[in-house]
């Protein structure tokens, strides 16, 4: 297969370049990129898009993405995350929750549609600059609050012994697991940050089905690519439109199908299909079924 998805388990202590940059090694393809940026510390399911499937990274990226993270309670830093500073400027008022229950129901506030101020340390542009330099240069980068949606939230176990919580979060793109494990701890008063993370599933693929990178290195090119996914698996979230052979001609050429909607909502991206093959994206408008990027 010329072009495909390779959906790989990154482990630690790799970034998302990095596993770039090893499967270009084993595959000699350079035309590559992958969906939804993992650090360095976090492991779990990134697509790994290679050929002109590297066309619909942007469109795959909007998915929504599950993950499971570990919480340390009684614990504030800097990165919110367990390996950054103890953050001084966060009071702790609070005990550590004693009941399974406390936490599960201070978690319930975090589903739905809420807003969120990103970590000092993260990638958003503050005047021009990434939130993180000028973190690292000792500066404090105002950061706006942001709506984003938590479709789902559960705590999976919870230890006030050892202090440590483990929590299943489903969310929208541009969510940050590690500010809602921070915020989770100043509502409860006793300070939380991030322990461990790992993303489950992303773009419809589930860790169960990813490929362990240090696997990926003992086999060949052709061993690789045969467990390629096809394109159309990662578009399982996005509305379909179905069209015929002589429309199919005129939207590979970039011309605008003059279609009613049938129920389809006008201006989101949409995959076109004829005779079950992937043509590219379009948005309905009123003018009919416009070719935003064509694939085939």
């Amino acid at each position: 297969m010329d072009y495909g998805i390779l959906v790989i388990n990154k482990p630690a202590g790799y970034t998302s370049h990095d596993v770039i940059a090893v499967l270009r090694g084993i595959t000699g393809i350079r035309k590559m990129g992958h969906t939804g940026t993992l650090d360095p510390n976090v492991t779990g399911v990134l697509p790994v898009c290679y050929g002109k499937a590297t066309r619909l990274i942007e469109y795959m990226d909007t998915a929504s993405k599950t993950y499971e993270a570990g919480i340390r309670f009684g614990l504030a830093t800097v990165t919110q995350d367990v390996w950054g500073e103890p953050d001084d400027d966060v009071v702790l008022s609070g005990e550590v929750p004693s009941s399974f229950d406390e936490v599960a129901a201070a978690l319930d506030s975090f589903r739905g549609t809420i807003e969120q101020v990103p970590p000092a340390y993260s990638a958003v542009f503050v005047n021009g600059r990434r939130a993180y330099d000028i973190a690292r240069s000792g500066g404090k980068p105002v950061l706006e609050p942001r709506k984003v949606t938590v479709y789902s939230i559960e705590l999976l176990e919870y230890d006030p012994e050892t202090k440590e919580g483990h929590i299943r979060v489903c969310c929208s793109r541009g969510t940050y697991v590690r500010t809602i494990c921070h915020d989770l701890g100043l509502k409860l008063g006793c300070g939380a940050c991030m322990s461990s993370l790992v993303r489950t599933e992303a773009c419809g693929f589930k860790l169960e089905d990813a490929l362990d990178l240090e696997e990926a290195r003992t086999m060949t090119s052709e061993q690789v690519l045969a467990l390629a996914r096809p394109v159309e698996d990662a578009l399982g979230q996005m509305q379909r439109m179905d069209i015929e052979e002589d429309a199919a001609a005129l939207f590979l050429n970039g011309m605008t199908i003059f279609i009613t909607s049938d129920g389809h909502a006008q201006n989101e991206p949409t995959a076109v299909y004829c005779g079950g093959k992937l043509l590219g994206i379009a948005k309905l408008t009123e003018d009919g079924l416009r070719p935003v990027k064509v694939f085939s």
